[in-house]
């Protein structure tokens, strides 16, 4: 079989995939697709009330707290959400069907999760601007580029992930405590550059930060994030990715059911 046979089997796949996957996690049930809208905006309504009670004046950026929130939070959680599901799908001990790999699981996951996301973020911020809130991006390419590579920093990471939870397994058992690190200190209620310089040099470790500080770029008209770093982001993406894909490979026998 030659490669452009072998690539068009594993889209069919893939694609086949995606559809089981609507219909034993979507079809019976709605709240997966409730929840992705609803988590949010209670984030949004929470962080609201947490933060801007202690702010005088307008957000850092923006003219409303509810949409500059919404713009991180939103990320931040389908980030989270991906993650978790596809870096699963590549640890479940469980037999896949004939002629399908796990990765091209992970691979239809990804998918399917990060798309839904993405109509989460249209969704809500459509929702506010009914209620009056200044919802138009300022660049929309930019926000679609920073979107795209959250999915793919987010592709990585679960692969990286997956890849650390096989080799040493005990690690499982801090997986929560390591992701609700990495999403506290993704940004989404603040600005990094308005951050003390001790602590900014921290959390500019986290890629996922510059995700969201890259979509707001793009959000929000003459907004610059100065400690931006796209090098640094798709450094890390590409390094996740090609590591993650070659310990898959490699380690792909550990995963088999027993």
């Amino acid at each position: 079989m030659n490669v452009a046979a072998s690539f068009s089997l594993q889209m069919r796949s893939i694609f086949a995939l995606i559809l089981r996957r609507i219909r034993t996690k979507y079809a019976t049930s709605r709240a997966g697709y409730i929840w992705a809208i609803v988590e949010p905006i209670c984030w949004v309504f929470i962080l609201k009330f947490a933060i801007q009670d202690k702010a005088a004046g307008l957000p850092p950026v923006g003219t409303s707290y509810e949409v500059f929130f919404a713009t991180g939070v939103i990320i931040a959680r389908t980030w989270r959400t991906v993650a978790q599901s596809t870096s699963g799908v590549l640890l479940r001990r469980k037999r896949m069907l004939p002629g399908l790999q796990r990765l091209d699981a992970a691979y239809a996951t990804w998918i399917l999760e990060m798309a839904t996301g993405g109509v989460a973020m249209v969704v809500v911020l459509a929702g506010m601007a009914l209620f009056g809130f200044e919802t138009r991006p300022a660049h929309l390419l930019t926000c679609l580029a920073a979107f795209g590579a959250t999915a793919l920093y987010t592709f990585g990471f679960s692969l990286m992930l997956a890849l650390v939870m096989t080799l040493a397994p005990g690690l499982r058992h801090f997986q929560h405590i390591i992701m609700l690190a990495l999403f506290i200190t993704s940004g989404f209620s603040m600005l990094i550059d308005r951050v003390p310089p001790r602590i900014r040099e921290i959390l500019l470790w986290n890629p996922l930060l510059h995700c969201i500080e890259w979509f707001r770029e793009g959000f929000y008209p003459g907004y610059v994030c100065a400690s931006l770093s796209l090098s640094y982001l798709f450094g890390v993406t590409i390094c996740f990715i090609l590591i993650g894909l070659a310990g898959e490979r490699a380690l792909r026998h550990k995963l088999r059911p027993a």
